[in-house]
């Protein structure tokens, strides 16, 4: 298979997003990737919690007041988070901004102050896109929005006649199309995130890794972990990540987040959607679920791989 491979990298999402699309010709790789990039612009615009102009921050402000019609991202967004919320019991909860908030994680946003005692379920999903709040609530997306906004820039690539590439948006990682050889997965070593841990190939399937060794903030005991625990609130870090292997982007990108908190009691939710995963913890730690290997080209598990 002949053809022109063309790879751009611009900075979105709060991370940097590298886009590659293989075409007939250098022309038609370059519209395809901007279509792609105006997809995931798209999303960082109406998503971002930190501006005051998206419709996150309109949510905010005037939801718990009267029925907010929003975009069909956004709208898209908020039916997974609460399909997986639901599906978790709860363990994914879009409504633990306020913690992260008062951790100095996230910026204060206009409006009322949050109703800590509201979760998930008071988030409503009405006719004709609108959506509207049963108390104040504060919602961070960061949990599943980055992994939709790849999804959805795969999408303006295969609508572009790409015939493979792949989006990458700082570990939310997804591979499509008859590429002439399938793509390394390398993965932060949380003991030393400096280092990469080779894990495998990847080919026509989509990943997600969350790290909980990077926040930057400091707690009484230390570090914070990244990952809020809707029941018990913001946790230490631990020098450990978590990698979902999933057919989509955005369910790689949630599921990450129920399986650091559950664990392998996070096997029921993964076989409901397909999916497997792996954590990694020091020094040298590997918990790999039923079918991680296999997804990664092996036939069986590597020997040795955290000490290669």
């Amino acid at each position: 298979m002949t053809g022109t491979t063309l790879r751009r990298m611009r900075p979105w999402l709060g991370t940097y997003v590298s886009i590659e699309a293989c075409a007939a010709d250098a022309a038609h790789a370059a519209l395809a990737i901007e279509a792609a990039f105006v997809e995931i612009a798209t999303i960082h615009a109406a998503m971002s919690f930190h501006s005051a102009s998206s419709e996150l921050a309109q949510l905010h402000r005037e939801a718990p007041l009267r029925p907010i019609r929003v975009g069909w991202h956004t709208w898209a967004v908020l039916a997974q988070a609460q399909h997986l919320a639901r599906l978790s019991d709860g363990v994914f909860d879009p409504t633990v901004a306020p913690q992260l908030v008062r951790h100095a994680a996230l910026p204060r946003p206009e409006g009322p102050a949050p109703d800590e005692t509201g979760n998930w379920r008071d988030i409503e999903l009405l006719n004709d896109q609108q959506v509207r709040f049963r108390r104040p609530l504060w919602i961070d997306l960061g949990g599943i929005a980055k992994g939709y906004a790849v999804d959805r820039a795969v999408a303006a690539l295969q609508r572009s006649g790409i015939r493979y590439g792949s989006v990458n948006a700082g570990g939310d990682l997804r591979v499509f199309g008859d590429a002439p050889e399938d793509l390394p997965l390398a993965v932060r070593n949380p003991v030393d995130p400096a280092t990469q841990i080779v894990l495998g190939t990847l080919r026509n399937r989509a990943v997600a890794t969350s790290g909980e060794f990077f926040l930057g903030r400091e707690g009484d005991t230390g570090g914070l972990s990244p990952i809020v625990d809707p029941a018990r609130g913001i946790r230490p870090a631990h020098a450990r990540s978590v990698t979902v292997i999933a057919e989509t982007c955005t369910v790689a990108d949630g599921l990450t987040k129920i399986v650091s908190l559950l664990g392998p009691k996070a096997q029921t939710l993964l076989d409901h959607f397909g999916a497997t995963a792996a954590i990694i913890e020091p020094p040298d730690q590997l918990h790999a679920a039923d079918g991680f290997w296999a997804a990664l080209g092996h036939t069986q598990p590597p020997g040795e791989l955290l000490h290669a």
